[in-house]
């Protein structure tokens, strides 16, 4: 019994002590396609995942929401995916492939099929998952969406077609749910909500960083001579060897999103995919959230026009009006900023880029049909609560004293964001 007790004791600090880039790997092994971070399929909240009770007396009345879409098709031209399957389709014909490098191609072969004439749109995987989001708000906060003196919803998206499409899956399910609902739609470049002004530094730095990081990890030989018969004379048709295994990584992390039975990942190690997953977390860190190397751009320049304008909103509900809800509909460049400017729980700390992946893992936070919502709260003497989800699971802002558990007093909230 001591011999197992000291076992089980070595076990666990043996466990505790493990570094950042084991964990990283064992969460990788769970899922490879977490790897692919942004490109990552939603993952919605267990079933368990319930809200907190509010204090006696508050009942919700409000939500002010924002939401990317749903899972989508790469954006840009299909030329880049073209690019990489005729390279393959040379090494084919000169006899390069290996059996594995074969299947490399053909998976190439399919991505570019099936992102022909379909570049940047929603998916059917996409659709469902925002059916499904808009199933859970309407059920969840029933009381909200059967007011009698709220009836109305402010329905909003990007001019994207995806965004629109979005949206549009989230309102079919929601007035489902709530028929008597009234809706005023409205689409266009001034629902974007937010800024996004280019920043050449900001772009350097992250290139760099997400490069070095990716070279630094990236298992480039042992790949290639999987892949291929000869890496020196594949390497005259592929060019940058680093650069091509990263970008033909990046075109098939987004295979669950057009197909969930799709396992093109299945011909890369876990160790491949970490190196990817370490360089693109540092990427999507740059363009949405805070860091040592880049200070605070993106949520003054991104997040805080979005928080405002949720904020007024909501604010014009605690005044008095008939809306019940304020759904936007747009891209995880409005999602992430606008928690990192609020210093969300998971948003609160500041790392160097190169350690993002370990305090802000992006699959965590900046999946496809990613959101934030606030949820307002009200009792009987006019006292409004607010409470703030992320990807429909309750959050905290460290930095702010709640009323109780994940609730603030509004006037607190309001007040906090202000200062920032």
């Amino acid at each position: 019994m001591l011999i197992m007790n000291f076992l089980y004791c070595f076990f666990i600090l043996f466990s505790a002590s493990l570094q950042p880039e084991t964990q990283m790997l064992e969460t990788i092994r769970q899922d490879k396609y977490l790897a692919a971070g942004n490109h990552h399929t939603y993952i919605a909240p267990d079933k368990k995942c319930l809200d907190t009770k509010a204090p006696r007396g508050y009942k919700p009345f409000y939500i002010g929401y924002y939401g990317r879409h749903g899972s989508r098709f790469l954006t840009g031209k299909i030329e880049f995916i073209s690019g990489y399957r005729e390279k393959f389709d040379s090494l084919h014909v000169l006899g390069l492939l290996t059996e594995e490098g074969e299947q490399l191609r053909d998976w190439l072969k399919w991505s570019e099929e099936m992102h022909r004439g379909n570049e940047g749109m929603l998916t059917q995987t996409g659709y469902e998952e925002e059916k499904g989001i808009g199933e859970r708000f309407a059920r969840r906060y029933r009381r909200i969406f059967h007011q009698k003196t709220r009836k109305s919803v402010r329905w909003r998206s990007s001019p994207v077609l995806r965004s629109a499409m979005t949206g549009t899956s989230f309102l079919l399910s929601l007035q489902r749910s709530a028929p008597r609902l009234q809706f005023d739609l409205n689409a266009g470049p001034r629902y974007y909500f937010t800024r996004w002004d280019p920043n050449p530094s900001l772009d350097e730095t992250e290139n760099r960083i997400a490069d070095s990081l990716f070279r630094a990890r990236f298992p480039e030989q042992e790949f290639w001579t999987r892949m291929t018969a000869d890496s020196q004379k594949s390497g005259s048709i592929l060019g940058d060897t680093y650069t091509a295994a990263c970008e033909i990584i990046h075109i098939l992390g987004i295979s669950r999103c057009i197909d969930k039975e799709a396992d093109p990942y299945a011909l890369f190690t876990e160790e491949e995919l970490f190196a990817y997953a370490v360089s693109q977390n540092a990427r999507i860190a740059a363009w949405f959230t805070h860091s040592t190397e880049t200070g605070c751009y993106r949520d003054t320049n991104a997040g805080s026009h979005l928080v405002h304008e949720v904020l007024a909103r909501a604010q014009e509900a605690v005044d008095g009006n008939d809306i019940c809800a304020d759904l936007r509909f747009g891209h995880d460049s409005g999602v992430a900023p606008s928690l990192s400017f609020l210093h969300s729980e998971g948003y609160d700390q500041c790392t160097s880029l190169s350690d993002t992946y370990i305090s802000w893992p992006a699959y965590k936070h900046v999946t496809m049909g990613c959101s934030y919502a606030f949820v307002l709260y009200r009792n009987r003497k006019g006292e409004v609560l607010v409470k703030l989800l992320e990807n429909e699971k309750e959050t905290t802002v460290p930095a702010l004293s709640p009323f109780k558990g994940p609730y603030y007093r509004w006037g607190d909230f309001k007040a906090y964001c202000e200062a920032l």
